[in-house]
């Protein structure tokens, strides 16, 4: 669990096939999300692809000038293993009879992504001459294939990506994130790449936290999952033109305030996998490691690419743009850091900057709504949550929030709540849900107002943290159910918290008999927890 960032199903499942342990398939928990029979049949099809297209890539003649072109981007055979990469060869149908072999129904075949369809109704393999990656999902199951022309062709699209299928959603998915999670976690950020190349020599290079998007900016769904494990995220795209353009793009559209941004600037106009084999594996590391700018730093340098300084009115133009940029700061330090940068570079004072400033935020607060009730009492709101923000909940504790914060903007949740017979944990978030019980449903300000009013004030406190939550703006049915089973299991957690106490300190001291007694222990509460 700790050393591979999975959950203890999955670990199970992993230490079971080291034993070489049968495990029935309905306990093969790595696959819970594809429930019906199709996607597993998908599955299973996208295993043995990737299998055979590896297969060819090593073992076979037809894999020769695949494997020269990788040899050749020093791409060796460890990395080759490690993201099972492989090789279509040039034939319409090899893929297609492998699996009409096997007696895979047209149905399935035609879901499946990995054919295509002429206009006679044939099919044919969709991916032929490509050096072939496989995309995998968190858990590490191959879901789709991107496959890379090998000769420059301008008439060939460069990468052709699987279709969308019963199992993978671009949206959903990003590539490396099973081999990445648990570097991500210990570097504390992420680093964004722009391709799948890119990902796979920093990973040879040393840098593991690396990550790709399928060819479009991260969606909401991409950064709910990267929240679970980093509040960082570096952007590293090429350092061309486009490249920079691609960032700034980028820097503009993630604004998710629950991430921290930093930007890796690659020298000389080259792709991070081009930087790497021209200046070395350490260089990159370092670059990595020490050359992360600020997106304002960043956003400074690319006005500076667009305006010659030398001339007064570039000047001016470049000193507005930027100072609409700074403006939007919240830290006086950072604030002061740029006024001086930019003070110094265009040789006037930071004081005439500073009334320029106070000029913008004067006019932004001109052309921002008048302040209402309903405003006021969000500032007010803000302010009382300012110390909860910081606050750490466990597992426990954050399900019951997360339950009030739903049935509070969602009031059919309490019906479903009620008829189960739900008690919280904790006697504060009990008395706010009776409190909400009585009240009946809150569908506007009004009401909320009126409700706020009958509360005392630890619980109007609470309110105010939880109605402030930062969360998505629907809910789903398996969510909530989580969250239920959560806190229904509480006195479990907190046995299984206390027997991984009693674990390290029995490690520490050496008692295996005692290790062993309390493991068996640790997984009959398991057993019960999964059960539940």
């Amino acid at each position: 669990m700790e050393m591979e960032s999975k959950s203890f199903p999955e670990s199970v499942i992993e230490v079971a096939k080291m034993g070489n342990i049968p495990i029935p398939d309905s306990y093969q928990t790595e696959n819970t999300n594809y429930q019906n029979s199709d996607s597993r049949t998908l599955l299973k099809m996208y295993e043995e692809t990737a299998k055979l297209y590896s297969h060819i890539l090593l073992k076979t003649e037809n894999g020769s000038k695949a494997l020269k072109y990788l040899n050749n981007r020093d791409i060796d055979k460890n990395l080759i293993e490690t993201f099972n990469l492989g090789y279509a060869p040039n034939n319409s149908d090899l893929l297609l009879q492998f699996f009409r072999d096997r007696d895979i129904s047209e149905d399935i075949l035609k879901k499946s992504g990995l054919f295509a369809e002429n206009q006679q109704g044939q099919l044919f393999d969709r991916f032929r001459d490509r050096m072939m990656v496989p995309i995998t999902d968190e858990a590490g199951n191959i879901v789709a294939f991107s496959g890379r022309i090998l000769d420059k062709d301008a008439s060939t699209a460069k990468y052709l990506n699987s279709p969308e299928t019963e199992i993978f959603s671009k949206s959903k998915v990003l590539f490396n994130l099973s081999n990445a999670k648990k570097s991500i976690r210990d570097n504390q950020n992420v680093i964004l790449f722009e391709g799948f190349m890119d990902v796979l020599s920093a990973y040879k290079s040393g840098v593991t936290n690396g990550v790709a998007s399928m060819g479009t900016s991260l969606t909401d769904q991409q950064l709910y999952t990267l929240s679970r494990l980093t509040n960082q995220i570096n952007i590293c795209y090429d350092g061309d033109d486009p490249g920079v353009e691609a960032t700034y793009r980028a820097l503009t559209q993630l604004n998710d305030d629950r991430f921290t941004y930093g930007v890796i600037s690659v020298p000389d106009k080259k792709d991070p996998d081009e930087y790497i084999r021209s200046e070395g594996s350490e260089k990159f590391r370092n670059l990595v490691k020490n050359g992360v700018q600020t997106p304002i730093s960043f956003i400074l340098n690319y006005f500076r690419r667009h305006y010659n300084l030398n001339n007064e009115h570039d000047q001016l133009e470049f000193l507005n743009q930027s100072l609409q940029e700074i403006v939007k700061l919240d830290s006086p330090v950072e604030v002061d850091m740029y006024v001086g940068r930019v003070a110094d570079e265009m040789n006037v004072s930071k004081e005439s900057i500073n009334k320029e400033l106070d000029a913008l935020r004067r006019s932004n607060a001109i052309k921002a709504p008048a302040n209402n009730n309903d405003n006021v009492k969000r500032e007010s709101l803000i302010r009382s949550t300012a110390s909860a923000e910081t606050t750490k909940f466990n597992r426990i504790e954050m399900s019951e929030r997360c339950l009030l914060y739903w049935t509070i903007n969602f009031p059919e949740l309490k019906a479903n709540l009620k008829g189960n017979d739900f008690h919280f944990v904790h006697d504060k978030y009990q008395k706010m849900y009776e409190a909400l019980l009585a009240f009946g449903d809150i569908d506007n300000n009004v009401q909320m107002s009126d409700f706020t009013n009958g509360l005392d004030d630890n619980s109007k406190n609470l309110l105010a943290e939880l109605v402030m939550m930062k969360m998505p703006e629907e809910y789903s049915e398996q969510e909530i159910d989580d969250y239920i089973s959560n806190v229904n299991n509480s006195g479990l957690e907190d046995k299984v918290s206390n027997i991984n106490q009693q674990l390290k300190q029995a490690a520490m001291v050496g008692d295996d008999k005692l290790q062993l007694e309390l493991t068996k222990q640790l997984i009959n509460l398991r057993k019960l927890l999964t059960s539940n």
